[in-house]
């Protein structure tokens, strides 16, 4: 039975999302649970992000020399690995390895999907990136309120829960992922280092191109305090326990899958470099107002409608994106654009959790996280100046 590749990749991109985000609710906590500070938290999400940074232009050039489909699979199983030596180990260098093969499993995994779909399925880009960009943030909405019920009784559960996701997906794209190889199949008697200097040298010189990878190492700074430091403000705020964060997570993606919505309606009358200039003016504006704020539900108001913002940009991105590349180079691209973006989010950890390293519980002063939080929101305002110069130069030219 052949499954249409748009449905396949809605799927996929529903479990690859549900696999990472059910462990993610409660990550903080978990590492806090494991005897770690928030600092050394911080640590281990930087190994993460920089093995992602290492690994993701040769993983794209793999994925554009022998296929979208082993480079998923290969991913799909470094998850694995990742996941389980992560629920079982204390040990801190055996947290380091599991976040290597983590980051590895995001590298051979990212471009390669998205490459995949645009190449094999018939719908429109604007249609294609917003739907599943919906989907994943209502896969994030049943993460928010599993992974904390799940957490209650264990912190190892969701774990449990996102290796039996990923072994569902490796099944899937095993026995039902095809290719048509028109984009990799050109380039296949070229060796990797050649298609990574081949890529690297078309984004240079396509401004189009370089200036997105620009605006996501701002916006990806920017991402990192709010998305690790969302669970001690608003769980210590609140003064509730652990489930109240999968009712907020479950929220928070109601609204991604609202700024996904948007971004689609937007599309229609305004330009892709407009609509991306939304998205950042929103991520940055309203994480200013949420570092800004200290109590309970204004934080949390004025954080939801961040998040708002954090799901319009990257459907904005991948139309913005994905509509001035060829197939030929588009997963190394891809990965390229999504180094650079993990450059940005290790730089972002390494600061914040500077700020940060004084706080190792949820009754510590919250001070440091906000300051961190109206730092990253004005990170994010830099690339709205950005595509301001790039959209009024477009016009005299």
């Amino acid at each position: 039975m052949r499954v249409q590749a748009h449905k396949l990749f809605y799927t996929v991109g529903f479990l690859q999302f549900f696999m990472s985000e059910i462990t993610g609710t409660t990550l903080i906590l978990f590492l806090l649970a494991k005897g770690l500070s928030l600092q050394t938290a911080n640590f281990l999400l930087v190994i993460f992000f920089v093995s992602i940074f290492l690994f993701e232009i040769p993983t794209g050039a793999i994925a554009d020399k022998y296929g979208r489909k082993i480079s998923i699979i290969l991913g799909l199983v470094c998850f694995l690995i990742y996941s389980i030596l992560f629920m079982q180990s204390e040990r801190m260098e055996v947290l380091v390895v599991a976040q290597i093969f983590g980051g590895l499993a995001i590298c051979l995994q990212s471009g390669s999907l998205e490459s995949w779909a645009v190449e094999n399925s018939h719908q429109p880009m604007e249609v294609l990136f917003t739907t599943v960009n919906s989907i994943q943030y209502i896969a994030g909405f049943i993460c928010g309120l599993l992974g904390a019920f799940l957490a209650m009784y264990s912190y190892s559960l969701p774990w449990l829960a996102s290796i039996l996701s990923t072994l569902l997906a490796i099944l899937l794209c095993v026995f039902y992922m095809h290719e048509n190889k028109r984009g990799f199949a050109r380039i296949k008697s070229r060796n990797i280092f050649a298609i990574i200097r081949e890529s690297v040298g078309i984004s240079l010189q396509n401004k189009s191109i370089w200036i997105i990878f620009i605006i996501g190492l701002f916006i990806s700074f920017s991402n990192s305090a709010g998305n690790t430091f969302q669970q001690p403000r608003l769980v210590g705020l609140s003064e509730q326990g652990v489930w109240i964060m999968g009712i907020i997570k479950a929220a928070y993606s109601l609204c991604m899958t609202l700024g996904s919505y948007i971004v689609r309606k937007l599309s229609k009358n305004n330009s892709d470099i407009r609509v991306l200039m939304y998205a950042c003016g929103m991520i940055g504006v309203w994480l200013i107002f949420a570092g800004s704020l200290n109590t309970f539900y204004p934080v949390l108001m004025t954080f939801l409608i961040y998040e708002v913002g954090r799901g319009m940009y990257p459907a904005a991105k991948q139309i913005y994106l994905n509509k001035r590349i060829s197939d030929e180079y588009r997963s190394t691209l891809l990965s390229f654009d999504s180094a650079v973006s993990q450059l940005g989010v290790c730089i972002g950890l390494i600061v914040t959790g500077i700020i940060g390293r004084n706080f190792t519980d949820l009754t510590s002063d919250q001070t440091p996280i906000q300051i961190s939080w109206i730092l990253c929101g004005a990170v994010a305002l830099v690339p709205v100046l950005l595509l301001a110069i790039t959209a009024r130069r477009r016009q005299h030219e």
